[in-house]
């Protein structure tokens, strides 16, 4: 299954440009980006939007300014949900506390290239430690499941 990542991004153009070349590269290396789609009406949009992040391994959040109030409710959903938040920040740009635990990547709009590829690495990272979590807990119910099925043996 492939590993799912939710790009979150304002409306800012440079946020938008860095969102694309994201969702590019990290498409090129299997992985399936999906953006929120924000058109339609609000209930609406903001149940597509849940449902994409519930359905995500992981969430990048672009950030160069101020988080308008869009973000800051995905980004909060995210967080309630516990998913593991990427912040790909604009040098400068201070971040909610909430954010201190998280791995933060930070660009300069000027040489945002070497950041892009440093977030598809660790995005890779994180897909083989989901793969080997559901390969360990394969074979862990396949060991139950011949425990099981030896004591039902004996019966």
């Amino acid at each position: 299954m492939a590993f799912k990542v939710f790009l979150i991004s304002g409306t800012d153009p440079s946020e938008q440009v860095a969102a694309w070349r994201l969702q590019t590269l990290a498409t090129s290396y299997g992985m399936h980006v999906s953006v929120p789609n924000r058109n339609g009406f609000i209930g609406e949009v903001i149940d597509r939007v849940r449902q994409a992040i519930d359905q995500s391994d992981c969430i990048l959040a672009i950030i160069t300014g101020s988080i308008g109030p869009a973000v800051a409710a995905e980004l909060n959903y995210a967080l309630e949900r516990h998913k593991l938040i990427v912040p790909v920040v604009r040098e400068g740009i201070a971040l909610p506390a909430a954010f201190a635990d998280l791995p933060v990547f930070q660009f300069s709009p000027w040489n945002s290239g070497d950041v892009e590829m440093r977030v598809v690495e660790f995005l890779k990272q994180q897909e083989l430690s989901k793969e080997t979590v559901q390969s360990m807990a394969a074979f862990v119910l396949a060991g139950l499941g011949v425990f099981l099925f030896a004591a039902l043996a004996e019966k």
